[in-house]
């Protein structure tokens, strides 16, 4: 990847984080980049493929981090929880990146459900963590999708209401923390139904 094209993904991802996706165009990424306005269209044909190149950067980076996590842990529910916190540490440490990778509407100028092989790579690391957490005789009620589902919508919901400060601490320490308490009070639920 060029330096260019690099300076314009991180100084798009960094306005991102601090006013939003709505503050993103590429005068604004010129200007925050330092570049001529015109530099932006030397690789991207508008905002969406810019967003589109977050997006995917975004998910690489997030099946890196619960697939790392996960392999410290050789119990299924603990590498299964592990790969739960980092997503949510994922969030919070990435902001201007999550805050694009979920937004289908976003990423797409025709707004077309078009699948992405870097979503499902993310994806998949939550599912064969979910199977082998199943495998190991937890949540029985349900099936390793619906397990999936579960941990995914319970770690997805509380990273979002960090990350967008709807619920809110003083400290990062402290933000970090209410995550991981979400994440293990699920975990501590799953053990219950083995």
């Amino acid at each position: 990847m060029s330096d260019l094209r690099r300076t314009i993904i991180e100084a798009s991802v960094s306005i991102i984080a601090k006013e939003g996706v709505r503050a993103l165009s590429f005068r604004e990424v010129a200007r925050k980049a330092k570049v001529s306005h015109q530099a932006p269209y030397h690789y991207f044909e508008n905002h969406y493929a810019i967003l589109k190149s977050i997006a995917q950067e975004g998910f690489l980076k997030l099946a890196l981090s619960m697939g790392s996590a996960a392999k410290n842990h050789t119990d299924p529910l603990r590498a299964l929880s592990a790969s739960g916190v980092a997503y949510v540490q994922f969030a919070l440490e990435n902001v201007g990146y999550f805050r694009v990778m979920f937004q289908s509407p976003l990423i797409s100028e025709k707004k077309l459900q078009e699948r992405m092989p870097e979503a499902d790579q993310a994806h998949n690391v939550l599912l064969m963590l979910a199977q082998k957490a199943y495998d190991a005789g937890f949540a029985r009620d349900m099936n390793s999708e619906t397990l999936a589902l579960l941990c995914w919508s319970t770690v997805h919901g509380i990273a979002t209401l960090l990350t967008e400060g709807i619920v809110s601490t003083d400290k990062p320490k402290e933000t970090i923390k209410v995550g991981t308490l979400v994440v293990e009070a699920l975990s501590a639920h799953l053990k219950m139904k083995k």
